[in-house]
């Protein structure tokens, strides 16, 4: 983790699971599937690293074990504590996490704010609200968004 990065708390761990200290992790966003792709995360009160094992997509959140805890009675530690990751790391992985962030244009002048997305059969639409309290509702596609350089950009409008 890189210093200047903050951490963005991704889930809390609610139960021990099994004798090896495999854990229950609630995930804070609907579509948090993008945490299997992490072989880390981090305490997020004290800023340590910890090396995940296994982590097993479950009904409930995640099943996870890390690497230096070994049994039932080291992993309860970790019960009720918050877990994160870097946020330039996960940037655009979550559309939860994108509520709130501000929708640039093309010319890099504000565009509005994200606000809500509702799912459609084939892709999300963002509801972005704009300075003059109207909002849009625009496919969030690679058709009219981009992100990049931790920015959403509106790259074409509907």
């Amino acid at each position: 983790m890189n210093n200047a990065s903050s951490l963005r708390v991704v889930g809390t761990f609610s139960k021990v699971l099994k004798k090896d200290g495999s854990l229950l992790f609630r995930p804070e966003f609907k579509d948090s599937d993008f945490l299997l792709d992490f072989d880390v995360l981090y305490h997020f009160d004290f800023r340590t690293k910890w090396h995940i094992a296994s982590i097993t997509k479950t009904g409930k959140g995640f099943m996870i074990r890390f690497a230096d805890v070994k049994t039932f009675r080291e992993a309860e530690f970790f019960i009720g504590e918050k877990f994160a990751l870097p946020e330039d790391e996960i940037f655009g992985r979550s559309q939860d996490l994108m509520i709130g962030e501000t929708v640039y244009d093309k010319s890099e002048k504000e565009f509005g704010k994200i606000v809500a997305f509702t799912s459609t059969p084939t892709y999300s639409l963002a509801e972005i609200e704009k300075e003059d309290s109207s909002s849009v509702l625009i496919p969030f596609t690679e058709k009219f968004f981009k992100l990049e350089k931790g920015k959403i950009v509106l790259i074409a409008k509907p």
